[in-house]
Formats: C-alpha cells, structure tokens, sequence
C-alpha cells in the first residue's frame, strides 16, 4: 500500500469517529444555578482567601451579595457589595452597577462546596455552603482550649 493510500485510510478512519466524541459536554446552567443559590463562605484554605472573613450570598431572583468583616468573629462589617448574577454556559457571571463583570468557571458544584477558575488570571479556588463565619471558632475548639493547662476553670 503507498503512503497516499495509507493516509487516506487513516483520514477516513478519523472522521469516521462519532461527532460526539469531539463535542465538550454542555453543563446544565439552570441545575448549577439552583445549587449555587445560597450563603458560602470564603474558607481560610482556599487559594484566594486574604486573611479577612467574607461571604457571598446568592439569591434565586439573579441578585448577589460580597460581605466582608472587619473582625474575625463576623461580628462587624467592614463593606459590602451588590450585583446581579447568572450562569451562562458553566460560566458564573457576576455584573456590577458601575459595568464591571467578573467570570468563573465553574470547575465543580456540590451540595456543600464550590471549586471556581477565575478566568481573569486561572487561578482556582473554592468556597464553602455555610452561615457560619470562616474564622469564628467552634464549640470544640473553645473547649480544648479552655481545657489546656495554665489556662482558667470556669469557676475561678
């Protein structure tokens, strides 16, 4: 067999692949939407947390809101933000009054947490479904340290 016949077998070969194999999966806009909608928080271990406790809330009718804290206990806000939002092919969109957008990628979506790809700069990080203040400390961890030697009983 020439090389031109082998070529054009293996060209033939090639187109003969079902046209779905070459097409991306569509993500279903609608399904991400109504699991994005909701309060989550900027986690102390996601790649673009700068060490000051945040939250963003999602609501079903398209409008967003950025809190940021001005102390680690959520008690005082330090600003906050307002927008519209929308997903639209697998891309959060959020659209602010003054005509700035900001895209993410939504990499994956669960019931409890995030993982977004800013497609500013790539970078990827994540949010977590809660109410909860990122850095207020739990129940356990005010035990446990209470418990610790040197520190004070409850009755002194």
């Amino acid at each position: 067999m020439t090389k031109l016949a082998m070529a054009c077998v293996a060209a033939g070969a090639l187109c003969a692949q079902p046209t779905w194999a070459a097409t991306p999966v569509k993500k279903d806009d609608s399904a991400l939407s109504a699991m994005l909608v909701g309060t989550w928080i900027n986690p102390p271990d996601s790649a673009d947390y700068e060490g000051v406790p945040s939250k963003e809330t999602f609501k079903a009718d398209g409008t967003y809101t950025y809190t940021e804290f001005e102390d680690n206990a959520c008690s005082r806000v330090a600003a906050a933000v307002n927008s519209k939002w929308y997903v639209w092919d697998g891309t959060l969109v959020m659209e602010f009054p003054e005509g700035k957008s900001l895209k993410d990628e939504i990499v994956n979506m669960a019931p409890k947490k995030m993982v977004l790809r800013s497609i500013e700069d790539s970078l990827v990080y994540h949010r977590v479904r809660s109410e909860k203040c990122p850095t207020a400390p739990t129940k356990a961890k005010a035990q446990s340290a209470s418990n610790k030697p040197g520190s004070p009983s409850p009755a002194q």
